[in-house]
């Protein structure tokens, strides 16, 4: 298998599964190496090489290897670092992270996206664990924040068309494929485009200087949350070619 190689760091635990009586696969994402499946061999019974560090939604420190050919990763001992009980213990945010997790896993992450896309996941995990009730919006704002972090960054503050800056006393319109915003005067010149208010825009703006800690907080308007939806589904659609069926993600 290409790729594969033996270390030792810090990951996030995403999905743990059974596939004999005492062995598990463990889904995990490292900051150095990224999305990763590991075997732990044993793990199910052995307290002293992996004790706590088989649930999901955790930070580890893992030791992996290597099978004798070679071929696949080897979990062969961890120290759990992490273990966000709180986040355990409240299905509603267990649910947010859950959704959360879910289009994280649907990413085709380059290298030099795997240390923001490691620290951006952390700091959900630390939101929903300790923050106060969080908004159930946290899940779409994650989706566009890692959506940007892989080189989709719009310009939510001057017109792709004229380059002046935007009216704050008037509407915009996000044009999808362009990945930018249009005034008004210039919005016709822009294709397959979404009209949005400027509270919208501040939103989405905003996202590249906040964390999921602020997210947490914001209390949003009603017509914000659908704007923020519309563009946000339509944007990761058309540039990652995801799609939000059911509960998961599917490539369209």
């Amino acid at each position: 298998m290409a790729g594969v190689t033996e270390f030792s760091g810090d990951v996030v635990v995403l999905r743990v599964g059974t596939f004999r009586e005492a062995d598990c696969w463990v889904r995990f994402f490292s900051p150095q190496h990224g999305l990763l499946t590991g075997f732990a061999f044993g793990g199910r019974k052995s307290r002293r090489r992996f004790c706590g560090c088989l649930d999901p939604f955790s930070v580890v420190h893992f030791r992996v290897g290597l099978d004798r050919l070679r071929r696949y990763h080897c979990l062969e001992e961890g120290t759990l670092l992490r273990g966000f009980p709180g986040l355990k213990r409240n299905i509603k945010n267990l649910g947010m992270m859950a959704n959360c997790v879910r289009f994280f896993e649907s990413q085709l992450f380059d290298p030099e996206e795997y240390a923001p896309s490691y620290a951006l996941l952390v700091e959900t995990l630390e939101a929903l664990e300790n923050g106060p009730a969080p908004s159930s919006f946290l899940p779409l704002l994650f989706r566009a924040r890692l959506t940007f972090c892989q080189g989709y960054q719009p310009d939510f503050e001057r017109c792709r068309g004229c380059g002046q800056g935007m009216d704050p006393h008037h509407r915009a319109v996000f044009a999808v494929h362009e990945g930018g915003i249009y005034c008004l005067r210039c919005a016709s010149s822009a294709v397959r485009t979404l009209s949005i208010s400027q509270a919208t825009l501040r939103l989405l703006g905003a996202l590249g200087q906040s964390n999921p800690a602020e997210w947490a907080r914001w209390n949003l308007p009603a017509h914000v949350r659908e704007e923020c939806a519309r563009v946000v589904d339509a944007f990761v659609h058309y540039h990652l070619g995801l799609r939000s069926e059911g509960h998961g993600f599917y490539r369209c």
